[in-house]
C-alpha cells in the first residue's frame, strides 16, 4: 500500500486535501463509523494486528499520539497509542491522525521490544526501547520545516485524519 504515486509534486493545501480525499476513498471505499471498525478494517488491509491503546503516559512528555511498529521475535504488529488524558473528541481526532499515516502509505516508527531493560511507560504490556523513548520525546514540539518531507508527511496525516474524524464523529451524532 504505497501512497506516493498519486501525490501532486508541489501541492497547495487544496491540492493536498483533494489528494487525501482520493487516497482515503481508494483505501477505504466505505468509511468506518467507529475507531474500532477503522482498526479492524486497517488490520485486514495491512495484514497484521493493530493495537489501539489509550493510556496515561505518566510524567513522560510525549506527543498526544503515536504510531509504531512493534517487533517481538518474529511477530510484528502496529501500535497506535493515544494519550487518554484528552477528551473523547480529541482522542478520536488523534487516533484518526495516526491511522491517516497508514492510509497515506507512510512507514511507522520502529519500536524494539528485544532489549532486556525496556522502559514500561505507556502500557503494562508495551516495552519501549530507551532510545526510542528519547527519539519520541526529542520530537515533541519541534515542527519540521514547511515543505520538507517530514512536514508533508504530517500534513497528509493531519488532513486524512481530519476527514476520517469528521466522518466517525458525525456517525456518532447521527446514531
Amino acid at each position: 500500500m504505497t501512497g506516493s504515486h498519486l501525490r501532486p509534486a508541489a501541492a497547495t493545501d487544496a491540492d493536498l486535501l483533494a489528494w487525501c480525499r482520493r487516497r482515503l476513498r481508494t483505501v477505504l471505499p466505505e468509511l468506518p463509523s467507529s475507531l474500532d471498525e477503522l482498526r479492524r478494517t486497517m488490520e485486514e488491509i495491512r495484514g497484521r494486528r493493530i493495537e489501539l491503546t489509550m493510556t496515561d503516559p505518566g510524567r513522560l512528555r510525549l506527543p498526544s499520539g503515536l504510531w509504531g511498529q512493534v517487533r517481538s521475535g518474529a511477530a510484528v504488529h502496529d501500535l497506535v497509542w493515544v494519550d487518554r488524558r484528552t477528551s473523547p473528541f480529541a482522542r478520536t481526532v488523534v487516533a484518526c491522525h495516526e491511522f491517516g499515516h497508514m492510509i497515506c502509505g507512510h512507514e511507522p516508527d520502529p519500536v524494539s521490544t528485544t532489549r532486556p531493560e525496556p522502559v514500561r511507560a505507556l502500557a503494562a504490556d508495551l516495552a519501549l526501547d530507551p532510545a526510542h523513548v528519547a527519539a519520541i520525546v526529542g520530537r515533541c514540539g519541534e515542527p519540521s520545516a514547511p515543505g520538507s518531507p517530514e512536514w508533508r508527511r504530517e500534513r497528509e496525516a493531519e488532513l486524512t485524519g481530519r476527514l476520517l474524524a469528521q466522518h466517525i464523529l458525525g456517525s456518532h451524532d447521527r446514531a
